[in-house]
């Protein structure tokens, strides 16, 4: 594993942690709009000084000529697409790119910092509030018009009314926060630092009002430690007995949220998978093709025609049909690799974890084409191909 020392290489880090820090501080790049000058800056500077593997030019090539394919299938086919969409979709794989150099920097290791400042200034928000609760307006309304960065709401579960905020770029924290728990849970690595940053990113998905946020990341802690201590002294009697009882009441909690009829989410999200059912119905024809990038449907969900909703993978074969593959391909790749690795490096399994974590999120939110989808995408590749590296040494 080839990698520079000295000044070059910390310049390099340098950027990039600079790059992670405004896809998960700004992830909307509405408050400094700098995301496309750093992410520039280091593709160049990476270029320039370091050895680019061209080989990992396929996986930035794979989803873009499976867009430009449907695009021109649906193109023959007569239908309308929205050039604003389809420009940001291509956009969004151009980090990508620096897969090229994935040898070189340490993508995981030195998104900690960065994604650490994001979670302390959402969290400071969050007690702000709390605390002074006059600043909720002035606060969401920053916060609306920069394009919902962090979402604020006030949401009921289970009749019970609690404050939240979630920003946009939650799912991107998931890699760090598989990092640093397996950071804490061995014994030989654990550090204060580490302790520290795992419960601030904990409470960060516990403040986030949604499902999959909340009750995820507390299944994925759940089994990580599970896994590391299932051989201890006591785990026969109070490890395995816990676990069972904390499962049982994971699905019962999140069977009653996913059956709240009269939660506002629930009725929207419903309400579009049965205007995917009528779309299919009508159209069998896009489970092949596809209907093509960037195009509109009718969901009952917005009430209106809409380019997109929550279901990702539905949005996937909608748009692509069979083409879609190529993409899961890319997507699922790193996943394959890091389960195949876990057999040998317990490290593995709790960043495995969080990319599952991050999937199913992703699965009921729009990040899976996104600077957000792609910052986890490059970590998970990263931090496989690192294990792999020290594997073959």
């Amino acid at each position: 594993m080839e990698q520079k020392g000295g000044l070059v290489q910390q310049i390099g880090n340098c950027l990039l942690m600079l790059l992670v820090l405004l896809f998960v501080a700004d992830p909307t790049n509405t408050i400094l709009g700098l995301k496309n000058l750093v992410f520039a800056l280091l593709f160049i500077y990476s270029f320039i000084f370091f050895k680019a593997d061209w080989s990992k030019l396929i996986y930035f090539l794979i989803p873009v000529i499976t867009v430009s394919i449907s695009w021109l299938l649906a193109t023959m086919r007569g239908q309308n697409m929205d050039t604003e969409e389809l420009k940001a979709l291509y956009t969004a794989f151009v980090p990508l790119l620096l897969l090229m150099w994935v040898d070189k920097y340490d993508i995981v290791r030195l998104s900690v910092l960065p994604v650490t400042v994001a979670a302390v200034i959402v969290l400071f928000l969050f007690w702000l509030i709390f605390f002074v609760p006059i600043l909720e307006g002035p606060i969401y309304e920053y916060m609306w018009n920069h394009d919902g960065t962090i979402m604020m709401s006030n949401r009921y579960f289970l009749g019970i009314k609690v404050f939240c905020m979630y920003p946009k770029s939650t799912a991107a924290f998931m890699p760090v926060f598989g990092y640093v728990l397996y950071k804490t849970v061995d014994k030989e690595c654990r550090t204060f630092g580490y302790v520290i940053v795992t419960l601030l990113l904990f409470h960060l998905f516990m403040i986030s009002g949604t499902r999959s946020s909340v009750l995820l990341p507390l299944f994925f802690t759940c089994a990580v430690l599970f896994i590391f201590y299932r051989n201890g002294r006591y785990t026969r009697y109070i490890f395995y007995p816990a676990a069972f009882v904390f499962c049982l009441l994971f699905f019962m909690l999140l069977t009653l949220l996913l059956m709240e009829s009269n939660e506002p989410s629930n009725l929207v999200k419903y309400a579009h998978l049965t205007s995917y059912k009528e779309l299919f119905n009508s159209n069998p024809e896009y489970l092949i093709l596809g209907q093509g990038p960037a195009t509109e449907f009718y969901s009952m969900g917005f009430r209106k025609m809409t380019l997109k909703t929550e279901w990702t993978y539905l949005e996937l074969v909608r748009n692509y049909g069979v083409l879609c593959l190529p993409i899961l391909y890319v997507i699922l790749s790193p996943l394959f690799r890091l389960i195949k690795l876990a057999r040998k490096y317990d490290s593995a399994i709790p960043m495995a974890f969080a990319y599952v974590t991050y999937l199913i999120i992703a699965g009921t939110n729009p990040l899976l084409m996104s600077s957000t989808g792609m910052l986890v995408l490059l970590s998970a590749y990263s931090y496989a191909h690192r294990l792999e590296c020290r594997s073959s040494e």
